[in-house]
């Protein structure tokens, strides 16, 4: 009797909903393998490598595969970020619940991802602003993004890609990214951009009473202004919460 399959949380699902049907596609840092195992049982992909730096994560994840039956679409390797990956393997490579400084040295590292046209769903924990100067200075464009609610935390999802343009940015690029500049398709996502508004917001106050008190008044003339400019942006796109 086939096992009944799992829902992916918040996070994951979003995750998803980004990677292409019938492409292959990597994960990076798969953990227990849930992504790519839910693509594969979904009909989602045609071949799917999970990944992780460390063999105890894999071995949960080569258990997870052979529990749902999907041994001849979901590959397992052992790989630290993308080395252990060649140009042409994926179409769709997903890194998601790392930091953004993590993720930027994981694309970093691997100087093929400029050549390949792979599309790259990218899913920050911490220091998303990090991962966003990192993509516009290296000419990753952010073809698409989207908030999240997952275990009632906001996070935003990435949908990048090489292109050799450089973001025009902005004061509250590295903040928000382009969050706002896809329509949100319902209240679930009003919700979670304005519940993601609100956290960027809380880390620019922090950010300049650390300036503050460590004497930088450049950086913090930078975050105040910044922070100013954020609550004018939440002001006029939810003048009435997320309704």
């Amino acid at each position: 009797m086939e096992r009944p399959l799992f829902q992916l949380g918040g996070r994951l699902a979003a995750c998803a909903r980004l990677v292409r049907s019938g492409r292959p596609m990597a994960d990076i840092g798969t953990d227990h393998g849930y992504l790519p195992i839910w693509l594969a049982k979904t009909g989602r992909v045609i071949h799917a490598v999970a990944a992780d730096l460390r063999p105890g994560p894999l071995e949960r994840a080569k258990e997870n595969v052979r529990k749902y039956q999907v041994e001849d679409i979901v590959e397992l390797r052992l790989s630290d970020g993308l080395q252990a990956f060649l140009p042409e393997e994926a179409d769709f490579i997903v890194i998601a619940g790392m930091g953004g400084e993590v993720i930027a040295s994981i694309l970093g590292a691997v100087p093929w991802l400029k050549e390949t046209g792979a599309r790259l769903v990218l899913q920050p924990m911490t220091r998303a602003e990090e991962l966003r100067r990192f993509l516009a200075e290296h000419g990753f464009e952010i073809l698409e993004e989207r908030p999240v609610l997952s275990l009632g935390r906001p996070y935003s999802v990435l949908l990048t890609a090489y292109t050799g343009r450089q973001e025009a940015g902005g004061i509250l690029f590295p903040y928000l990214g382009k969050l706002l500049q896809s329509p949100l398709t319902d209240k679930a996502e009003r919700t979670a951009a304005l519940a993601y508004l609100g956290k960027q917001l809380r880390h620019l106050q922090n950010l300049e009473k650390g300036a503050r008190a460590g004497g930088e008044q450049e950086a913090q003339m930078e975050y105040c202004q910044a922070a100013e400019a954020l609550r004018q942006l939440i002001r006029e796109e939810f003048p009435n919460g997320s309704n």
